[in-house]
C-alpha cells in the first residue's frame, strides 16, 4: 500500500503536478489522522470496555455484601428485641413495677438473656479494596458512592457506639451466677445456628427458692444493676441508627441494581 502512494507522488512530481500533488498530500494526511482517531477510538472503547466489566465485578460483589448485611440487620433487630424485653422486665422487678408475675427462674433467664450481644460485624472486604486501590472512582454513580461512604463510615460508627457495644453488665452478670446454671442457660435458653442466635425460654434445673437467693444476689448489686440499665438505654438509642443501617442497605442494594442494569 505505501509503495503503491509512493509511486503516484512520483508520477505526479514527475508531470508537475502540484496543484494536483499537493491535494493529493493533504488528502494522505487526512486518512493518516482518521485512521489514527480511529485506532484511538478503538483503543479507548476497549479500555471503556475493561472499566465496565472492572465496575460490574465490583458492583456484583458489593450486592453480596450487602445482600448479607441486611439478612444480619433484620435478625439483628429481633434479637435486641428480646434483649431489650428481657432487660427492662428484669429492671421492672427490681423497682418493685411488676406487671406480669415471673417465677425466679424466670427472672434469672432474663437477666442472662439481658446480657446477650450479637452486634453485625459488616461485609466490608469489597468496599475497603476500593478505598484502598483508590477504585471507589469506577463506580459510576455517585448517589450510590455517597451511601456507600455513609454506610460504611458514620452509620457503622452510630451502630457501634450503642447497640453495637460489649457492656460491662456482660461481665458482671456471668460472674455472679453460678457457672453450672450459665452452662445449662447456654445449652438450653441459648442456640446458635451458625451465625444466627436465638434466645430461648427453658425449664428450670433448680428450685424456686435457690433461684430466688442468686436473683437477689443480682438485684441487690447497685453497679450491675447501673450497668444494666446504661445497656438497654444503649439498646433503646441504638434502634434508630440499626433501624437507619436496615434501610440505608436496602437502598443501596436497589442503587447496585439500577447500575448493574445501566452496565448491562
Amino acid at each position: 500500500m505505501l509503495s503503491f502512494f509512493r509511486q503516484i507522488r512520483k508520477k505526479l512530481m514527475e508531470q508537475n503536478k502540484v496543484r494536483t500533488y499537493i491535494l493529493y498530500a493533504v488528502g494522505e494526511i487526512a486518512l493518516v489522522m482518521i485512521g489514527i482517531l480511529l485506532a484511538l477510538q478503538v483503543n479507548n472503547w476497549n479500555e471503556q470496555r475493561k472499566e465496565n466489566e472492572r465496575e460490574k465485578t465490583y458492583l456484583s460483589l458489593l450486592l453480596q455484601d450487602i445482600q448479607t448485611d441486611r439478612e444480619f440487620y433484620e435478625l439483628n433487630i429481633e434479637f435486641y428485641k428480646i434483649v431489650l424485653e428481657s432487660g427492662t422486665q428484669f429492671l421492672s422487678h427490681t423497682a418493685g413495677e411488676v406487671e406480669i408475675e415471673h417465677s425466679n427462674w424466670e427472672l434469672l433467664v432474663a437477666a442472662f438473656h439481658a446480657s446477650q450481644i450479637w452486634p453485625v460485624i459488616l461485609r466490608r472486604a469489597t468496599y475497603d479494596e476500593l478505598q484502598s486501590t483508590g477504585d471507589l472512582s469506577i463506580i459510576d454513580n455517585a448517589k450510590l458512592r455517597n451511601r456507600l461512604g455513609y454506610y460504611y463510615g458514620g452509620g457503622s460508627n452510630r451502630y457501634n457506639s450503642t447497640i453495637g457495644i460489649n457492656p460491662p453488665y456482660r461481665k458482671l452478670s456471668r460472674m455472679m451466677i453460678p457457672y453450672d446454671i450459665i452452662d445449662y442457660m447456654w445449652d438450653e435458653c441459648h442456640e446458635t445456628i451458625g451465625d444466627i442466635q436465638q434466645l430461648l425460654a427453658c425449664e428450670s434445673i433448680i428450685s424456686e427458692e435457690e433461684a430466688a437467693i442468686h436473683l437477689n444476689k443480682l438485684i441487690n448489686n447497685d453497679e450491675l444493676i447501673g450497668e444494666l440499665s446504661f445497656f438497654m438505654s444503649a439498646i433503646k438509642g441504638g434502634f434508630e441508627p440499626l433501624y437507619e443501617q436496615y434501610r440505608l442497605s436496602e437502598e443501596i442494594i436497589v442503587e447496585v441494581e439500577s447500575s448493574l442494569g445501566v452496565i448491562d
